[in-house]
């Protein structure tokens, strides 16, 4: 076992480092690109047709280079690729006109075949379940590219810009002797036949083109901004190549780095979970990359550098999954196409550039895609991913949740960061004594969103979810859409079914419910730099307010106007401690609320929101009456039961807030119950629910432990209905009985 594991990690780490240093060959022109565009006088179309060239041949050479890779294994092919890639790599000095250095840009180009050779040649030394982390790890070598980026111009300006491509070549000389001789094939590996076997995979599996397109986005997309990123800076920001090359080192390293975290979240969630997620947040953080400011563009980029490469990663587990016989091909058809979107996207950018002067449609194509590959993976490979969890064990089923919720978490956790960033115009708006708040916010978002997908996830709960979803569908989105919104004004605003229980506990949800709606209303966009005020240049005593930056209205001081505005969170703390009387009021007289009542359920979160109503009034208080006496005092313990309020939302009672949304999906699915055929008892012919209740309990059930299953006519004890049950029971009991007095 020792042996195997240290065979497994010695041709991992050859393969690595192979890949690495081809990469790095890879990355030498568009490291070099301002230099090249200064001597040959380019144009943007030019510049980018040239950082392109060598991901063209990158991306048609996989397919190839994957079959042989099958046919003759990894090793030979790998040495043979390295000794082929240095003559390129040598001649792009001399290159004397931009149509030359093209040329040798192409057959350089190669370099970037080595991706499905080492992908054919690591995965057939590790088991199934553990081929996602081995792949996330070998794909540790992108960083070969950022290397190039950051390292050429560094060792051009001590040494010569000639000594970079020598010395590169003799690098790949050496390291393709010594791959050559210290690696070795897998030998239980099952090979193809011939050419015509492997290419008929490619005829017969659209689930193959399917992950191209996957990695067409994924990887394409990291290769685009590696290759044009120190372009695109200085045309758009303005940089030096040097600090233009360092952003894009960052870029690479980031997104190289997150690699094996997709590997290693694929291999326990699944491949397909994970671009569930990826794939929005791509398509979100594209968005911010046509903002025409530096930080929102830093915030996109690197939000898509963390998501493309743990999206590289995803793809990646499932092609071994899907053609385990077929690696390497398979690899290669997916690898072409990702080289492919790395090809394209630079051309783009470099034509609405000249041809536009500007960049963002591009960009807008980058999250339009993401959304649609999102919907196809929704389609083809989550139910798929659905058929395998069932058949896992329960505790890893536990796990693959509670791994998914927190990647979910942090995603919008990301979002809600960027939305703050890109609302507050770059944090000019954004108010740094408000700074405590809004981590304490970023922390209850990260726990609210992982402890309601953890929620949403356990069987009974992922059955009203998955069925509220179906019935929407079904039964018609305009008729669902009506019912839904009707649902909205009597469930969730005006509470109509807490009314039917007692006049009094209506009031006290109405009370409370609307108090803290407007407060967090007020309150968050405040914090965030959304909305802010300013004085009307030309008039003092108008008040300018800002909606992101933009006006969106005036009002005058001193009318009533400003008075609602201005005490907005004093309207909503009466609210709320009228709220707060009305329920000491019934749990002090309901013997039936006392009976059941406890500290930290009932009376801790009464608690909270009296002490952030009653701090916040006393903040009034001494603004208004005691001329800011004890003013900052006052400040530390507002903030201090506001945070611990914040700090309590992921765990404590507050949570049904975000829960109780989800009864609009349980009021659709009774509704669609009272209308089906109905269950008919299967001992007194009755009806006694619907159909479709009945056979989700008998799904649901054994997920929890349950067997009600028994021999008999009657299969299953939910084909009974209520009353039979008991019939049933007592007669069992009398029979024991019976049998017991003999």
């Amino acid at each position: 076992m020792a042996s195997t594991q240290h065979s497994q990690q010695r041709h991992l780490l050859l393969g690595t480092v192979s890949f690495t240093v081809c990469f790095a060959a890879w990355g030498l022109i568009s490291a070099f690109a301002p230099v090249f565009r200064q001597r040959f006088h380019l144009s943007a179309t030019q510049t980018a047709l040239l950082v392109a060239v060598p991901v063209l041949l990158g991306a048609l050479a996989r397919l190839p280079m994957g079959m042989l890779a099958d046919r003759f294994g990894g090793r030979v092919v790998f040495a043979i690729l390295m000794f082929f890639v240095a003559a390129p790599v040598a001649l792009v000095p001399s290159a004397a006109s931009y149509r030359n250095l093209l040329v040798v840009a192409f057959f350089l180009g190669m370099a970037g075949s080595s991706f499905a050779v080492g992908v054919g040649y690591v995965s057939r030394w590790f088991s199934m379940e553990s081929q996602g982390s081995a792949l996330g790890v070998y794909g540790l070598g992108n960083i070969g590219q950022s290397a190039a980026v950051f390292l050429g111009p560094v060792v051009a300006a001590a040494f010569g810009f000639r000594t970079v491509y020598t010395g590169m070549s003799i690098i790949l000389i050496v390291w393709a002797v010594v791959f050559a001789a210290f690696a070795r094939n897998a030998t239980q590996t099952i090979r193809p036949k011939g050419l015509s076997e492997m290419l008929g995979v490619l005829n017969r599996e659209p689930l193959a083109w399917l992950l191209s397109a996957f990695y067409f986005l994924t990887f394409g997309g990291f290769v685009a901004f590696s290759i044009y990123l120190p372009t695109l800076l200085r045309d758009q920001f303005g940089l030096k190549p040097a600090d233009a090359g360092f952003r894009t080192a960052g870029f690479v390293v980031l997104a190289t780095l997150c690699r094996p975290l997709g590997g290693w979240l694929s291999d326990r969630i699944g491949g397909s979970r994970v671009l569930s997620w990826i794939l929005p947040g791509v398509a979100g953080f594209g968005l911010l990359l046509g903002v025409q400011s530096m930080i929102p563009f830093t915030v996109g980029a690197l939000g898509c550098a963390a998501l493309l490469g743990i999206g590289n990663g995803a793809v990646f587990q499932l092609v071994p999954r899907y053609f385990p016989n077929q690696r390497a091909t398979v690899t290669g058809l997916v690898g072409a196409m990702g080289g492919m979107g790395g090809f394209f996207p630079p051309l783009l950018l470099g034509v609405f550039r000249d041809k536009l002067g500007v960049v963002w449609p591009g960009f807008l194509l980058l999250s339009a895609v993401a959304c649609l590959l999102w919907w196809a993976n929704a389609k083809v490979f989550l139910p798929r991913e659905d058929e395998l969890q069932a058949k896992l064990p329960a505790a890893a089923i536990r796990t693959a949740d509670t791994i998914r919720s927190g990647a979910w978490a942090t995603l919008w956790t990301g979002v809600l960061i960027a939305a703050i960033v890109l609302g507050s115009r770059n944090l000019q708006n954004f108010d740094p004594a408000l700074v405590i708040y809004t981590f304490a916010i970023i922390f209850a978002t990260w726990g609210v969103v992982f402890h309601y997908s953890v929620w949403i996830r356990k069987p009974p709960t992922r059955v009203y979810w998955q069925r509220g979803w179906q019935l929407f569908r079904e039964r018609g989105v305009l008729r669902s859409l009506a019912h839904v919104i009707s649902l909205v004004g009597t469930h969730l605003l005006s509470q109509t079914f807490i009314a039917k229980r007692s006049r009094l506990r209506w009031a006290m949800h109405q009370l409370i419910f609307w108090g803290c709606l407007l407060a967090a209303a007020i309150t968050f966009p405040l914090v965030f730099g959304w909305i802010y005020f300013t004085s009307d240049p030309n008039n003092q005593m108008i008040y300018v307010t800002h909606l992101f930056g933009y006006p969106a209205g005036h009002f005058h001081l001193h009318t009533f106007t400003a008075l609602l505005l201005f005490h907005g969170l004093d309207i909503a703390a009466f609210l709320v401690l009228g709220g707060i009387g009305l329920s000491l009021w019934r749990r002090m007289r309901d013997e039936g609320a006392r009976a059941v009542q406890t500290l930290a359920m009932d009376f801790w979160p009464l608690i909270l929101l009296f002490a952030i109503s009653i701090t916040g009034l006393a903040l009034t208080v001494s603004q208004e009456w005691l001329g800011g006496s004890f003013y900052d005092f006052i400040a530390i313990l507002h903030a201090i039961t506001v945070i611990a309020a914040l700090l309590y939302l992921p765990f404590g009672k507050f949570f049904h807030i975000f829960q109780r949304p989800a009864q609009l999906g349980v009021k659709l699915y009774q509704q669609a119950g009272a209308e089906d055929c109905g269950a008919i008892c299967a001992r007194c012919g009755e009806r006694y629910a619907s159909r479709m209740h009945v056979e989700d309990l008998k799904k649901v059930l054994p997920q929890m432990g349950f067997n009600y299953s028994m021999p008999g006519p009657v299969s299953n004890w939910q084909e009974l209905c209520p009353a039979c049950k008991r019939k049933s029971i007592s007669l069992a009991q009398l029979r024991l009985k019976e049998e017991a007095n003999g």
